[in-house]
């Protein structure tokens, strides 16, 4: 195999470029260059990388599927580059720039938004994209800095999952419903109650539980099934019945009294896993913006 050799990638800023600005004559005219030296480049990317990057057409430009990919590759490269340039230099005086996070539903507006405006005072430079989702999101293809998930444990190729916060689950009712309907004793009354799952078939579901003289576990035909722990937290506290729920998303209703615990001396596993995770791609300079922000978030949630 045939040793790679050093490049210089002008024709991958080029090319980021003329995606960046629309077109092969902004693109140069922002570089300080000719319409056809640009063009050159990017030809020249293609040639190498055996793929046409872009649909050209008289009015605009496009990116393909290839080039969609590259483009994507190329910003995090241009961003190593900066930060590795400017810590070598000694310019890095504060982390800044843009972090692109991504979360899920829930836990972005019950929790992390939250916590948004004091590490937004505390790191000025840091402009913060959020992008909920509770589908999976791919780091790369969606230029994602750092993406916040639950689960039991995540195995990722070309990634780092850093553990960031445990996840408590409780069953939670309002007193309203309880009053009408009982409070269940035992775990295996739940099954006689209107029970709020998370999952998206509608099919019967076992709800496993840990206790202080171990594992215990229900089956339970689900009054109402939602893929999204906001919709059950809503139908809860409209008295639709038991929901299990994280206690980032019901703690303070809790607190206040607008729901109540039910069966507290069991803790119910939860159906997205108990650890959140801070996942980001493995990287040798791991960029200040994504650091400081980890470090926020063990400070202020961590545990």
């Amino acid at each position: 195999m045939s040793e790679m050799q050093p490049r210089d990638f002008s024709d991958v800023w080029a090319f980021v470029r003329v995606v960046d600005s629309g077109s092969f004559s902004e693109a140069a005219r922002q570089m300080g260059t000719t319409k056809a030296n640009v063009s050159k480049q990017v030809a020249n990317l293609e040639k190498n990388l055996h793929a046409r990057l872009l649909n050209r057409s008289t009015r605009k430009l496009g990116l393909t599927e290839a080039g969609s990919a590259i483009y994507q590759h190329a910003l995090r490269m241009l961003e190593e580059a900066r930060a590795l340039e400017a810590t070598a230099a000694g310019l890095q005086t504060g982390p800044g720039g843009t972090l692109r996070v991504s979360a899920s539903m829930a836990f972005g507006t019950t929790c992390l938004a939250g916590l948004l405006p004091a590490f937004m005072e505390r790191y000025p430079d840091i402009r913060v994209v959020l992008s909920l989702t509770d589908r999976y999101v791919d780091l790369v293809e969606e230029n994602v800095d750092l993406a916040l998930r639950l689960a039991s444990r995540i195995d990722m190729l070309s990634a780092v999952a850093r553990p960031i916060a445990s996840i408590r689950y409780v069953l939670a009712a309002t007193p309203a419903y309880v009053a009408q309907h009982g409070t269940p004793a035992r775990i295996e009354e739940l099954a006689q109650h209107r029970c709020l799952s998370f999952g998206a078939g509608g099919a019967p579901l076992t709800w496993q539980f840990d206790g202080v003289d171990g594992t215990a576990s229900v089956q339970v035909d689900s009054a109402l099934s939602a893929n999204s722990s906001v919709a059950l937290h809503l139908a809860m506290l409209r008295g639709g019945g038991i929901a299990l729920l994280p206690t980032y998303v019901v703690g303070e209703d809790l607190r206040s009294g607008a729901a109540v615990q039910v069966l507290p001396a069991w803790t119910p596993q939860g159906h997205t896993g108990d650890k959140l995770y801070a996942v980001y791609l493995e990287n040798r300079f791991l960029p200040p913006k994504v650091r400081v922000f980890i470090d926020y978030l063990l400070e202020t949630i961590g545990g």
